[in-house]
């Protein structure tokens, strides 16, 4: 089976599961790669940029078709239906000495055709024009990566997002049901005279506002998931379900060391650059001669009568070819002006390069540090939470018994939440950090152009 049958044998299937998945369903279940494959295929900003790579290799073409012959034809027929006319001595005609004698000339119906062919020889304008065409050809491809290295961040970062988000709302739901059975287990206290109404209603403002916290994740979570729809270019409304839980996808093996020259940002730079010292000698090039070829090759008939088959029809053919040439000498110097700003914009250019740099080499830094902090934390907090909840349930245990207080179970309750927070965010940060160190190295990038 050839690739072409392969792939469109993919676009069926693919078109018929995603045709089934939202159209009846409207739901679909996604794995980490899953979603990030049909974002790619999908996304308007990807194939925009897909389009922008086609446009430019037009251009390309454009500017190849300088160098070819430059062929054009023309013609045209006249009915000269009123012919002007001159004044001659009538005795040019036999005509009496001194009288005049109106004579018209030429012919009422003029034809001429003709063709000219122009060709450049030699213009290193057009030369540099058709290298700078190439160059941009390169830089468009980066943009189209660079574009799909975002969309791959954006939609692993929202994948994140949402895996982080739904633990937060598991573990809210438990401290909820904890709570609500504490106020259950207080009424019945207050309703004894053990307890204060007043604590009895701190742990009803407690149940309250953990409500509220799980309604306000919610919608936080379908913003994420809608915003996941966007990404894919699937409707808004399909239900989501991720399948892979974030804490069982091992770490992807990061490179040692940065290279920096792997990184798309810098490759384009360095392009950018390239198209920089182009355009300077595009302007070079103004001061060099330029040498072209031309033919011309032309029919003309003329007759009284509206048909070639007239006896007094007469036509003839002439041609002529030779080479142009322009040496410039002075142009008041604007030239050397135009030179200079170029001169002055790859400066620029090499600035921005030199702070790109560095600001590559920061985001690494910061994101390894990160990493390593990250799962350090993920760690001790995970072992801190396990702990918290022990903790809460022995003082749950001691109040039951009337042996601690209220304070002391907020307390013992308050630290738990504290624990579960750093927990999640410790391993939000671990999966940002990732994805930031192989953004940074260009291993994002190798991942993409290898797939």
């Amino acid at each position: 089976m050839n690739t072409r049958i392969k792939l469109l044998l993919f676009v069926i299937s693919y078109t018929l599961f995603v045709s089934c998945a939202f159209s009846q369903e409207e739901s679909i279940s996604l794995t980490l790669e899953e979603a990030v494959n049909i974002a790619i295929e999908n996304n308007t900003n990807l194939n925009k940029a897909k389009i922008d790579e086609q446009i430019v290799q037009a251009q390309i073409a454009e500017v190849k078709g300088r160098a070819l012959p430059q062929i054009s034809g023309s013609g045209q027929f006249s009915d000269n239906f009123s012919l002007a006319t001159q004044q001659l001595p009538g005795e040019f005609f036999g005509g009496e000495p001194g009288t005049t004698v109106d004579v018209a000339f030429g012919n009422r119906y003029n034809l001429t055709a003709g063709v000219n062919v122009q060709q450049q020889l030699l213009d290193f304008q057009l030369f540099n024009s058709v290298r700078a065409a190439k160059a941009l050809e390169t830089l468009q491809e980066l943009q189209t990566l660079q574009t799909t290295e975002d969309l791959i961040i954006n939609v692993v970062q929202v994948y994140i997002q949402i895996q982080v988000t739904e633990k937060q709302i598991q573990l809210l739901q438990e401290n909820y049901n904890r709570t609500n059975s504490l106020v259950e287990l207080s009424d019945a206290k207050y309703e004894e005279g053990i307890i204060r109404k007043l604590d009895l209603n701190q742990l009803i403002v407690n149940r309250s506002n953990l409500n509220t916290q799980i309604e306000d994740v919610r919608f936080t979570r379908n913003e994420q998931v809608r915003l996941l729809n966007l990404y894919l270019n699937i409707p808004i409304s399909t239900s989501v379900t991720l399948t892979e839980k974030l804490e069982d996808r091992a770490p992807y093996p990061i490179e040692e060391g940065l290279n920096v020259a792997s990184n798309i940002q810098f490759q384009q730079m360095e392009q950018q650059l390239d198209l920089a010292l182009l355009d300077e000698k595009q302007v070079k090039s103004r001061y060099l001669p330029t040498l072209s070829a031309y033919f011309n090759y032309n029919y003309q008939g003329n007759s009284n009568e509206l048909t070639v088959s007239s006896p007094d029809y007469q036509d003839q053919w002439n041609g002529n070819w030779g080479l142009t040439a322009s040496i410039p000498i002075f142009d008041g110097f604007q030239r050397s002006k135009q030179l200079q700003q170029k001169q002055l914009t790859t400066k620029k250019l090499e600035e921005d390069k030199i702070n790109l740099n560095n600001s590559i080499q920061k985001a690494y830094e910061d994101a390894k540090e990160q990493l390593l902090l990250s799962n350090t934390q993920i760690e001790s907090q995970q072992s801190n939470m396990e702990l918290a909840k022990e903790n809460y349930a022995g003082i749950k245990l001691s109040y039951n018994e009337g042996v601690a207080d209220l304070t002391e179970l907020l307390d013992a309750e308050f630290a738990l939440q504290q624990a579960q927070s750093n927990y999640l965010n410790a391993l939000l940060q671990s999966k940002v950090a990732e994805l930031t160190l192989l953004k940074a190295n260009g291993q994002l990038s190798k991942l993409i152009t290898q797939n």
